[in-house]
């Protein structure tokens, strides 16, 4: 067994460390260790906040078992509904006869027959208003008023039978349902069904086929009668303030349909919920849609197959929510959802019937549909007895159900008003299931992807969370803030990068350390301007003047650069000994020369304006006027001058370096500035042939990186947002640069570099991976920018590239909404998922630039 080797030296250490020493050693190890963890620990708490709010929009709806109730056989029912307490529920006959039964057991309530011994031929239901309208064989039609009522009685008020009521427990009373939910009071439901209006037949012949819109100017109404004939009917009710008198005036619409002798009597009805069109459909699938909205003009505006497929029928037609979306259901189980988009320009018609979705189910017919009154939700029963519940707008089937243990067809399905169960009737009674829907619209396909809305003329990217109507369905998509965040970053740090960059090169490497001492600070101070301060002079400062001399802003970004690089050329042109006396007046010479580019660029604007933009640029870039050569010329002039540069570098100066070995110095300046010169020249002629050639192309920017000109827009957002990041990119930047050790510049300098070639060929690529995390931490505070956006960027949630329109991204969209998305969980959790969205972004962005960061070090070394 070998012996360790001893480390001691043969000398003892001299002196102690303090106990304050070795106590503020230990204390510091252990604060700077607690605040690691703690912010380790923190960022982590932040994450799995966020991931517990957001995951339940991710979790699937959720069905209770199955509650079957046997009763009496009866025909299948035109009406079914359940109370919001799921206490009762009615069913009513094609001939209009109520019938009111309790959920529990069957057990029935009260019949009504609010038409007496006359029949209905016809009759359609509004379970979501509680209306309906049936017609007689007399050709006429009676509105109804048909809903459940809840009223609460306490003391003598409860009826003597029910005072011994027990708390939860249920007794009929006086065709009433009486239930105790306190000990001092008793809540009592019936169904109330009263002739509304009686409306006057227009012909005689009984009516097969109706539907009615209800709006608030009156009612509409389509009959289609045995006789062939069919008339849509508006009545309007007007109030006298002065006599409380309402006067009803009645406008009949025929409508001279299109008859199909060898398909039969159409099968369906649909009236649009404005009663502006109607549509009858047949058996075969075959749909005609008819403009109704004036009397003179009544056409058919299409013919159009909703099926598809030839071997299957059309079992089914009703709207969805807001009677804008058809459900069409076939033979084949699947279920079509239909509504009316913007035809294609040149075509015919203003409009068009599109199928947007399409849900498959099992091999059965669609037998019943019904509707949700709160979301765009729909429930379809089919011929072997099975339910299945959907999402239209996302597509996410939510429940698959079976009604009955037997094939036996569902005769009609219906959600109670709550959205809190789904009902089923068969032949042998009835069955009911608990619903909880969650949130069907949030899917991630309905929040990342492309989704078809109502109304759209095709799948898009939306983000509009509110409206004023109570049929709108909320668009959660992410993909514009996103796109919006992205938009932002990508502008500011176009402006502020390389301004930030050149300016720490140039404090580090070529100013005055008197003057470094004043003007680093001073930068750094501009990191303190608050967020709010630098967006209201964006909104109320920068954009009216932009947009009152938006050619001028945009000359001056080629001359004041230009000007700029005119003054460093005209300084080697000086006297070699003087330069060398005054070196520090380069910077402040070349600063003078600036406003000479500003002047330069007010008197270019009104030509470039003229030249370029038809004498009005915000008429062409709204596409009023104008050719595309001009705007080609703006875009590509930036991408040909950095080319135009590249070549030149790589061509012209060797050439005149080896040139310069044998001429004098004012002679090789002289050369130099002859060739910013020709470059420049030479850049402005490439763009306007490239502009000309993709003019004649039929190529066009507008629509693409221009557009439409908005007052708040990225351009002024990239500007202020560049002057928000500066600071922080400029001090991390000179640090990184100051930090390369002195030895190397030496070096280099003794070697007989120039300090240009000095700092770009040595300083800068040793210090790479701090220039690319001053970078990185930049682009982090652009990313979570808040206020400057949303007070400078017009707060639109739009996808376009357009640099004169704006965007909203996702820290401006969850500061201006969070406070009202308390009120619907949905959006308040979706505001949550953005905000991981947004954390996730981060995330992968820095660790891209960790990466990149270890990379730009390791190759730093090897140098």
């Amino acid at each position: 067994m070998t012996a360790k080797t001893p480390s001691f030296t043969g000398r003892t250490r001299q002196r102690t460390t303090r106990w304050g020493v070795r106590f503020s050693d230990a204390f510091s190890r252990g604060l700077i260790t607690v605040g690691g963890i703690g912010t380790v620990v923190s960022v982590m708490t932040v994450f799995l906040f966020l991931v517990y709010v957001v995951l339940p929009l991710l979790r699937p709806s959720a069905t209770g078992a199955p509650v079957r109730v046997e009763a009496a056989r009866a025909e299948a029912p035109a009406f079914f509904a359940t109370d919001e307490y799921r206490l009762l529920g009615v069913r009513a006959s094609p001939a209009g006869v109520f019938d009111v039964f309790r959920l529990d057991d069957g057990g029935s309530v009260a019949r009504i027959a609010p038409f007496g011994d006359a029949k209905a031929t016809a009759a359609q239901f509004d379970p979501v208003r509680g209306t309906a309208l049936l017609g007689f064989a007399d050709g006429s039609a009676r509105f109804l008023r048909c809903r459940f009522s809840t009223a609460f009685a306490e003391g003598e008020a409860v009826p003597g039978p029910v005072r011994d009521l027990k708390q939860g427990r249920i007794r009929i009373h006086g065709q009433r349902a009486w239930q105790r939910i306190s000990d001092t009071q008793v809540r009592h439901q019936g169904f109330d069904a009263a002739v509304d209006v009686e409306l006057d037949a227009v012909h005689g012949s009984p009516v097969r086929l109706i539907d009615f819109a209800e709006g608030p100017d009156g009612l509409a109404y389509a009959m289609f009668h045995e006789d062939g004939s069919m008339e849509v009917v508006r009545t309007t009710r007007r109030k006298n303030i002065m006599t409380g008198q309402t006067t009803v005036r009645r406008t009949v619409f025929p409508v001279p349909y299109k008859a199909r002798p060898a398909a039969g009597a159409p099968a369906f009805l649909a009236l649009s919920g404005l009663g502006d069109a109607v549509s009858l459909a047949w058996a075969d699938g075959r749909l005609q849609r008819y403009d109704v909205r004036s009397v003179s003009d009544i056409r058919l505006v299409e013919e159009t197959d909703l099926l598809g497929d030839p071997s299957l029928r059309l079992t089914a037609l009703r709207f969805l929510l807001g009677r804008f979306t058809l459900l069409a259901g076939d033979s084949g189980g699947r279920v079509r959802a239909w509504f009316v988009v913007h035809s294609d320009p040149g075509a015919a018609e203003s409009t068009r019937l599109a199928v947007a979705h399409e849900f498959a189910g099992p091999a059965a017919p669609v037998t019943a549909l019904a509707s949700s009154a709160r979301i765009r939700m729909f429930a379809a029963g089919y011929g072997d007895g099975s339910v299945r519940l959907y999402h239209v707008t996302s597509g996410k089937r939510l429940a698959d159900l079976r009604a009955t243990d037997a094939a036996r067809p569902v005769e009609a399905v219906a959600f109670s008003p709550k959205d809190d169960a789904v009902s089923a009737a068969t032949s042998p009674g009835y069955t009911a299931w608990d619903l909880d829907p969650r949130h069907p619209e949030a899917t991630l396909p309905a929040l990342f992807t492309r989704v078809w809305y109502e109304g759209a003329a095709g799948p898009e990217h939306v983000w509009q969370s509110s409206s004023g109507t109570d049929d709108f369905e909320p668009k959660l998509g992410l993909m514009p803030l996103v796109f919006g965040t992205i938009k932002a970053t990508f502008f500011s740090l176009l402006f502020g990068v390389p301004i930030a960059l050149m300016g720490a090169i140039f404090t580090s490497e070529f100013l005055n350390p008197r003057w470094k001492a004043r003007i680093k600070p001073t930068v750094e101070l501009m990191a303190s301007l608050p967020s709010v301060v630098l967006g209201f002079l964006a909104a109320l400062v920068f954009a009216p003047v932009v947009a009152d001399a938006l050619p001028a802003v945009l000359a001056s970004f080629v001359t004041v650069p230009a000007t700029f690089l005119a003054g460093a050329y005209l300084w080697q042109l000086l006297p070699y000994r003087w330069t060398l006396r005054n070196g520090g007046l380069r910077l402040p010479l070349m600063l003078a020369i600036v406003p000479a580019g500003l002047w330069m660029a007010r008197g270019l604007g009104a030509g470039l304006e003229r030249w370029c933009f038809s004498g009005d640029i915000v008429r062409w870039l709204d596409g009023q006027i104008g050719r595309a050569a001009g705007g080609w010329v703006v875009v590509l002039f930036p991408l040909v001058a950095v080319l135009v540069g590249w070549i030149g570098a790589l061509t012209l100066n060797p050439i005149l370096r080896t040139a310069g070995r044998t001429l004098s110095r004012p002679v090789c300046a002289a050369l130099d500035a002859l060739k910013f010169a020709a470059l420049l020249a030479v850049a402005v002629a490439g763009s306007v042939a490239l502009a000309f050639i993709l003019d004649f192309a039929g190529l066009d920017p507008r629509g693409a990186v221009l557009g439409t000109y908005v007052q708040r827009n990225a351009l002024v957002v990239g500007f202020v947002m560049g002057f928000a990041i500066i600071p922080i990119i400029y001090t991390i930047a000179e640090d990184a640069l100051s930090a390369v050790p002195e030895h190397l510049r030496s070096a280099s300098l003794g070697c007989g570099a120039t300090a240009w070639q000095t700092a770009t060929r040595i300083i800068v690529p040793t210090a790479a991976s701090g220039l690319f995390s001053a970078v990185m931490i930049g682009l982090g505070r652009a990313v979570g920018e808040t206020m400057i956006v949303l007070m400078a960027a017009g707060n639109t949630p739009v996808m376009e590239w357009n640099i004169f329109n704006g965007f909203r991204t996702l820290s401006a969209n969850i500061a201006v909404e969070l406070p009202e998305a308390v009120r619907n969980s949905t959006h308040y959790r979706t505001l949550f998922l953005a905000a991981l969205v947004l954390f996730a972004m981060t995330f992968v962005l820095n660790t891209i630039a960790e990466t990149i960061r270890l990379r730009f070090r390791r190759r730093a070394v090897e140098l």
